[in-house]
């Protein structure tokens, strides 16, 4: 790897940076994040922050409305060591909370893990690292070293498509062996299609793992429909729980055509179930369902408002409600952070109050490895429900 993507060894003398009153009482609660309120720092460097005249915390400078990635409270550590550590100690605590039979995982979410910006997830040997945060470009060979370091990995791929770090598609190999434009691997045993070249996120959608574990639970002897189904997780869940007739729809082809290979994998016939690349909001199904799942992208890419947001969620209800006849389930997700949890229940139930009563059976969030540090609520984005009509 080039040289040029590390500053080398961190030096003493950081630059440090005044923070107001209101700034520093975040980070003293430990928000990962401190904005920008003045002059820049260049990306990449090592910064400590300064209130009422003492070192209250460190962290990476970062480019746009983010000025600071923060790493730790009091003087800055070495960012080598932390990296290090971190990466290890995200990695054990994840082999302890997952279930056997599972090599599909994310190793470092951001903040949860101490390394706000930096997400890397397992793919059976496969490390993918993906950046939410420019600064980290200057430190991918420490990144590189601390994956290495966890003994699993063959190979090191980096993810593009953050616009405000890469701005491209496509990705770059930076350590080991090439590997091949499709791999199979588990969850719970389940066996799963990834790409993770071209693939949504980093390949998978792996904080749905243990919703996918519960739609396995909840399909026995149902009538069932996937939408948005992607590559069709949900679907082979629904199949392998004993559904009657699973029904997978997606307006992506290719995703379609690997959802049925999944059914193939898992040991399934995709001939005895329904496979259709439709427009969801055009979908209708041929008859009443025993269970919807519907798991959309998210509905407020280019709303400026949480009032959008919210209608978004609400009008999609509003409309797939009744397609879910009496005692039928409707399983349902949003992965937006714009609406809190309390805001976009409150969407799905304003979207189904005119097609009969509806309860909720259960409620989750965010999976094991997907962790969220305390203080920072804007990482909270992931919402899952089940619902009964009455």
């Amino acid at each position: 790897m080039s040289h040029s993507r590390r500053r080398g060894q961190q030096q003493a003398g950081h630059p440090r940076i005044p923070v107001s009153r209101k700034a520093a009482a975040a980070l003293r609660r430990g928000h990962p994040w401190l904005f920008r309120e003045g002059s820049r720092t260049p990306t990449g460097e090592i910064v400590e922050i300064l209130a009422d005249g003492k070192v209250i915390g460190w962290g990476l400078a970062d480019d746009g409305p983010i000025a600071v990635r923060m790493l730790g409270r009091g003087p800055a550590k070495d960012l080598r060591a932390t990296v290090l550590d971190r990466v290890k100690r995200a990695d054990a605590a994840r082999l302890r909370l997952l279930p056997p039979q599972t090599d599909a995982y994310r190793v470092v979410h951001g903040a949860g893990d101490g390394l706000p910006g930096l997400v890397v997830d397992r793919y059976g040997e496969l490390a993918v690292i993906r950046l939410y945060a420019k600064g980290w470009e200057s430190w991918l060979d420490t990144i590189v070293e601390a994956v290495e370091s966890l003994g699993w990995a063959t190979s090191v791929f980096r993810r593009f498509g953050v616009s405000r770090v890469d701005g491209r598609d496509g990705g770059e190999l930076l350590s080991g062996a090439d590997f091949p434009e499709a791999l199979v691997v588990e969850e719970g045993g389940m066996k799963m299609l990834v790409r993770p070249r071209v693939g949504q996120k980093t390949g998978l959608f792996l904080d749905q793992r243990t919703h996918r574990a519960q739609i396995r639970e909840w399909s026995a002897g149902r009538v069932v429909a996937n939408l948005f189904a992607y590559n069709g997780g949900f679907s082979v869940s629904a199949a392998l729980g004993g559904a009657a007739h699973v029904t997978t729809v997606d307006l992506a082809p290719e995703a379609v055509e690997d959802a049925r290979e999944n059914f193939r994998l898992n040991g399934l016939d995709p001939d005895q179930h329904a496979f259709e690349v439709a427009d969801v909001f055009k979908w209708k199904p041929s008859a009443p369902l025993d269970l919807l799942i519907v798991d959309p992208p998210s509905l407020t890419r280019g709303q400026r408002s949480d009032a959008a947001a919210a209608r978004a969620y609400k009008g999609l209800h509003e409309r797939l409600g009744p397609f879910v006849h009496r005692d039928g389930l409707l399983a349902t997700a949003s992965c937006t952070a714009r609406l809190s949890l309390d805001d976009w229940r409150a969407a799905v139930a304003e979207g189904l109050a005119d097609c009969g009563d509806w309860a909720w059976h259960h409620v989750s969030t965010e999976p094991v490895d997907h962790p969220v540090a305390l203080a920072h609520r804007e990482g909270r984005y992931l919402k899952f429900a089940l619902l009964r009509r009455l």
